[in-house]
C-alpha cells in the first residue's frame, strides 16, 4: 500500500518549518475547499428545488428533460461530497449502508487516482449485509489506499478490491474483538515490480516518505469507529494486503416495511422556512404547499421571531438554515423554542461542518438535512419528527 506515514514531524528545525507550513496550506485548501462547496451545494439545492417544481406542474410525458436536469445534479452534489469527504475535520454521518453501493460510486475515482500503470478489479458479493459506518470515511480509506498503492508499485501492478459476508470464529479475534458476522472489505495490491516498503508486522508503521496524508493509525481509526477490525499483511516485493471487517447489520423485515409503507400528508400542519436565499426558500416552501402543508417563510431570523409573535401561528415543524446573516439557525430555533416548546426542528446546511447547535445544547437538537435534498427526503424527515 506504499508508505504508512506516522503522521510525527521529522527531526530538525528546517524539517519541521517545511511540515509546518504544508499544514498550514492544507488547511487553508480545506477551508475553501468547504466554503466553495457551501456555495455549491446552495446553488444545486435551488437547481434541484425549481426543477422539481417544475416536473409537478407538467404531465409525466414532458418530464424527460428536467428529469435528466435533476440526475446530473444529483452526479455533480455526489462529487462535490466525495471531495468534502477527503477534506478534514468533517462531521462524521455513521448510517446504515452497502459496501457495494459505496466502492461502486467512487470506482472511476480509484481509476484515475491508481494510474494507467496499475489495474484496478472489482470483486464484490452482492450477498452482503449492511454496515453501520460513515460512507465518506470508507470513501477516504479506499481512495487513499489507492494513492499509496500507486506510489509503491512504480512499475505498474493490480488492485484488487473485494467484499465478502465472513464469520470471524473466538479462535481467530483478541482482546476486545468480537466473534461473529461481519462483511470484509479487502484492498489488495499485487506488484508487476518493484519493492513494498511497508513492514512486514501488523501494527508497525512505516517509515516517514509517504506521499499520502492517511496513516496506518488513521486507517484503524475509521474503522474502529464502525466498531470493526483491521488486519494487515504484506510481502516484500509482491505486494501487501489490508482487510476490513465490519459487524454485519440484519435487515429486518420490519425496515422494509417501513420503508415500503406510504404515509398520509398531514394536511393541518404548519411547517415555518427560515432561509435568507430566495432561490432556495421559495421553491421549497412552493413544494410543501403543493404536498399540502401550510407554509409560512422568513428571510431571516428576525423576521422570522417577528412573524411567531405577530401572528401566533400554530408551528408544527421550524426548518432552518444554519449559516445566516446576524441570527444562526441554531439562536433561532433558540428562540422560537421559548415561544413553542414543543416545535421540531428540521437544520437545513450546505456546509458539512454545520448542522448541531453550540456547546451540545440539548433543546436545540433536531434533524439536519444537507443541502441539496430532494423533496421526497425533506417530507420522510419532516413525518419522522412528527412520529407519523
Amino acid at each position: 500500500m506504499g508508505n504508512l506515514q506516522t503522521g510525527e514531524p521529522s527531526s530538525g528545525s528546517a524539517s519541521d518549518m517545511k511540515t509546518l507550513l504544508l499544514a498550514q496550506k492544507t488547511e487553508l485548501i480545506g477551508e475553501l475547499t468547504r466554503a466553495v462547496a457551501n456555495q455549491f451545494n446552495n446553488t444545486m439545492m435551488a437547481v434541484t428545488s425549481y426543477a422539481e417544481l417544475e416536473m409537478k406542474r407538467l404531465p409525466p410525458s414532458e418530464r424527460r428533460t428536467l428529469e435528466q436536469v435533476l440526475k446530473s445534479a444529483t452526479r455533480a452534489t455526489a462529487l462535490v461530497q466525495k471531495l468534502m469527504g477527503i477534506s478534514s475535520n468533517q462531521v462524521r454521518s455513521p448510517q446504515a449502508v452497502n459496501l457495494n453501493s459505496v466502492l461502486t460510486d467512487i470506482r472511476g475515482l480509484v481509476e484515475q487516482l491508481a494510474g494507467e500503470l496499475i489495474s484496478v478489479v472489482y470483486s464484490l458479493d452482492s450477498d452482503i449485509s449492511t454496515v453501520h459506518v460513515d460512507p465518506a470515511e470508507i470513501e477516504q480509506l479506499v481512495l487513499s489506499l489507492a494513492i499509496n498503492s500507486r506510489h509503491a508499485m512504480a512499475k505498474g501492478g493490480t488492485i484488487t478490491v473485494t467484499t465478502r459476508p465472513t464469520r470471524l470464529a473466538e479462535d481467530s479475534v483478541a482482546g476486545s474483538e468480537q466473534p461473529g458476522e461481519y462483511v470484509m472489505l479487502s484492498v489488495d495490491d499485487t506488484f508487476a515490480g518493484g519493492t513494498s516498503t511497508i513492514r512486514a508486522e501488523v501494527g508497525v508503521e512505516a517509515d516517514r516518505t509517504s506521499k499520502t496524508s492517511l496513516s496506518l493509525t488513521a486507517i484503524r481509526a475509521i474503522v474502529e469507529s464502525g466498531d470493526g477490525i483491521t488486519r494487515f499483511s504484506t510481502e516484500s516485493g509482491s505486494g501487501s494486503s489490508l482487510k476490513f471487517y465490519f459487524p454485519a447489520q440484519r435487515q429486518g423485515r420490519e425496515v422494509e416495511e417501513k420503508r415500503t409503507t406510504p404515509r398520509k400528508v398531514a394536511l393541518a400542519r404548519t411547517i415555518l422556512i427560515v432561509e435568507d436565499d430566495d432561490a432556495v426558500r421559495v421553491p421549497t416552501s412552493e413544494l410543501l404547499k403543493m404536498e399540502g402543508f401550510k407554509v409560512l417563510q422568513a428571510g431571516t431570523g428576525e423576521e422570522a421571531i417577528q412573524i411567531v409573535q405577530q401572528k401566533h401561528p400554530a408551528l408544527d415543524v421550524l426548518i432552518t438554515d444554519v449559516v445566516m446573516p446576524r441570527m444562526t439557525g441554531h439562536e433561532v430555533a433558540a428562540r422560537l423554542l421559548e415561544l413553542h416548546p414543543g416545535l421540531k426542528v428540521l437544520y437545513m446546511s450546505g456546509d458539512t461542518q454545520e448542522g448541531m447547535p453550540p456547546d451540545n445544547a440539548e433543546p436545540l437538537r433536531g434533524a439536519t438535512l444537507r443541502k441539496p435534498f430532494r423533496l421526497e427526503v425533506l417530507k420522510d424527515k419532516i413525518h419522522e419528527l412528527l412520529g407519523e
